[in-house]
């Protein structure tokens, strides 16, 4: 068989090198990219082992450079003797070339999942912990402890279970690190754990990694320190990386409030608390008494809980409604008064009794004479209304611990005329009887709070108005001292009301009515400056709307069909050189105030509510 000069050669350099192998030193870590006659030496040790570096073998490469194959041949031999296959020779792979170190039994050990091996004097990132499996074999670790706090309890109360007092960083450096036990003291009252603490545990997240109880026989008293250990342990701290764990806690049920007021009970890492194995085998310890807490202890959490009672934001705004929902044209059923919200805090809370106040004024006839507690869609109770209060007795609706509920407050209208009557609901924690509550013991409780709706104005016949659209705007030359004659400067409100009527057809004057349904004066427009009335006088104003589309005017005055609905734009001009307008420079905005159809049927419920009032705007 004929070969090359230059394969011969090669081959000739690698027996020579081979030879020379057997009482060779590495001294320095080898990786992708070094070069030199170190590197020549291990490919041809590699080859004479069976661990193929095609390139060489064939002649097509000169031995000297460590490239892609000869990594895949030095992974191929860690992993032959059972060390971490990463391709890099470090100081474990030199020791077992060398002679100074022995392989262990053979497995299969690949590159540490979750990264990629970096070459000699990079960074080597966190291995992936897998529990009890130290993923690094044969290399020496450091472990450290610091504080952390997130996630762990400022105050406990009786008979909490599980609850985080103190939570510890660990960092494991060089190697994984195989956590075994955590020790921890107590402090020097011996209440710690026989009146306030019957057992501790080492948890991650909700995952527990050890526990012991507190009892005589577990905790040890070194000097006038009393200690825990809890030992069983077995999770990896990752190599570069950390794992946060949490002292937690059971509280006994019950504690004499003596030993609450009086003390205080620490719970710290002992000085080297935490204990664990690095990849060598050598045991390695951190921890500090400077990782401390001293939680707040409170009697049973029931025993603070509380129930506040506030107004929703849904709860209905002023408005008028038409009894025609009911049987018969003077009737409506279940109208809404109120949207209330009733908030537990640090327990569930159990609302026994509740009563809801439901308030008449004006001289209209309808009267309420039932309400009904609704939650969402779905009826709670239902009682009739005596003297304006509705009483739910043995209501038994339970709050869960920190939710909120929300309850609607609905009434049944009878009697409804085309006089105005007006209602609105209440529902209040300041007489001690108007809401009764109890916490999951049965034990009375602290109520706060109360939820008053905005008033509904109830007929059988009129407008339902709402309002569609509002914007303000200002033009012309400004006003200035002594140049009302030259001064165009106007501010312009706009608005679209929607109305229906309701009960029978309805009649509404025009802008050249004696009773126009829009008018310049303050029953019908205010002006505010800088959120203040400002008394603008008519005679600086003009208001402008016109017969919607599709109805005749007629004497002034148009008519709107029963259950028919318009939408009307008005328009409400202020005019900036009037001198009877005290126009001084402000922050301008307008309401609208009430809307007439003729002295029978007008409304004004939205006067003084800033839903109807535009935004504010500079002006003069």
């Amino acid at each position: 068989m004929k070969i090359s000069l230059k394969a011969a050669i090669i081959a000739l350099a690698i027996v020579a090198v081979g030879a020379s192998t057997a009482n060779a030193a590495f001294n320095t870590n080898l990786t992708v990219g070094s070069t030199g006659a170190d590197v020549s030496a291990l490919q041809s040790w590699l080859i004479s082992k069976g661990f193929s570096i095609p390139s060489i073998s064939s002649g097509a490469a000169t031995p000297g450079y460590f490239g892609s194959q000869t990594k895949a041949a030095v992974v191929a031999y860690q992993a032959s003797v059972g060390l971490p296959s990463t391709g890099f020779v470090g100081p474990l792979t030199r020791g077992i070339l060398n002679g100074t170190s022995a392989a262990s039994t053979p497995v299969a050990v690949g590159c540490p999942a979750g990264f990629t091996c970096t070459p000699v004097g990079g960074t080597v990132p966190a291995t992936t912990a897998t529990p009890g499996v130290i993923t690094t074999p044969g290399l020496e670790g450091t472990l450290s402890a610091s504080q952390s706090n997130a996630g762990v309890a400022s105050t406990i109360y009786e008979n909490d279970k599980m609850v985080s007092v103190l939570g510890v960083k660990l960092e494991a450096k060089s190697s994984d690190i195989n956590v075994q036990r955590v020790k921890l003291s107590l402090g020097t009252d011996s209440k710690i754990y026989n009146k306030i603490f019957s057992k501790v545990y080492v948890m991650e997240g909700s995952t527990v990694l050890g526990s012991s109880d507190l009892n005589s026989s577990t905790v040890v008293k070194d000097g006038s320190n009393y200690y825990i250990t809890i030992t069983g342990m077995n999770f990896v701290v990752p190599r570069n990386g950390s794992r946060t764990i949490s002292i937690g806690v059971d509280v006994f049920p019950t504690i004499d409030s003596t030993d609450i007021d009086t003390e205080t009970y620490p719970i710290a890492l002992a000085s080297d608390g935490v204990r664990g194995q690095d990849g060598a085998g050598i045991d390695q310890y951190a921890g500090s008494t400077s990782i401390t807490r001293t939680p707040n202890i409170s009697s049973d959490l029931s025993d603070s809980a509380t129930l506040t009672v506030s107004l929703n934001n849904s709860s209905p705004k002023k408005s008028d409604v038409m009894a025609t929902g009911g049987s018969s044209e003077n009737e409506l059923d279940r109208l809404t008064l109120l949207n209330f919200d009733v908030k537990a805090e640090k327990d569930n809370v159990k609302i026994t009794d509740i009563k809801i106040g439901v308030v008449k004024s004006g001289s209209g006839a309808a009267t309420a004479q039932t309400a009904y507690l609704y939650d969402g869609s779905t009826e709670l109770d239902n009682a009739s209304i005596t003297s304006g209060v509705a009483t739910f007795n043995d209501f038994d609706y339970v709050v869960p611990k920190d939710t909120t509920k929300t309850l609607t407050v609905k009434v049944d209208i009878r009697n409804a005329n085309a006089v105005d009557a007006r209602f609105y609901a209440i529902a209040s924690t300041t007489v001690a009887s108007d809401l009764v509550a109890e916490n999951s013991k049965g034990d009375s409780l602290t109520e706060s709070g109360s939820a008053t709706g905005q008033t509904i104005g109830v007929r059988n016949v009129g407008a339902e108005v709402s309002l569609v659209s509002k914007s303000i705007v200002t033009a012309g030359a400004p006003q200035t001292s002594g140049s009302n004659n030259i001064a165009t400067s106007s501010l312009t409100a706009n608005f679209v009301v929607r109305v229906k009527a309701v009960g029978g057809p309805l009649t509404f004057g025009t802008a050249g009515s004696s009773t126009p349904m829009f008018d310049s004066t303050t029953s019908t427009f205010r002006v505010y400056r800088n959120s203040t009335n400002a008394g603008i006088s008519s005679a600086a104003t003009s208001t402008d709307f016109s017969t919607p589309s599709g109805l005749t005017e007629s004497n002034n005055s148009w008519t709107l069909p029963e259950g028919q609905t318009v939408d009307v734009p008005v328009t409400f001009k202020i005019l900036g050189r009037s001198a009877t307008a005290p126009l001084t420079d402000g922050i301008y905005s307008v309401s609208l105030e009430g809307i007439q159809t003729n002295a029978r049927y007008g409304t004004s419920f939205m006067a003084g509510e800033a839903d109807w009032r535009t935004t504010g705007v500079a002006f003069p």
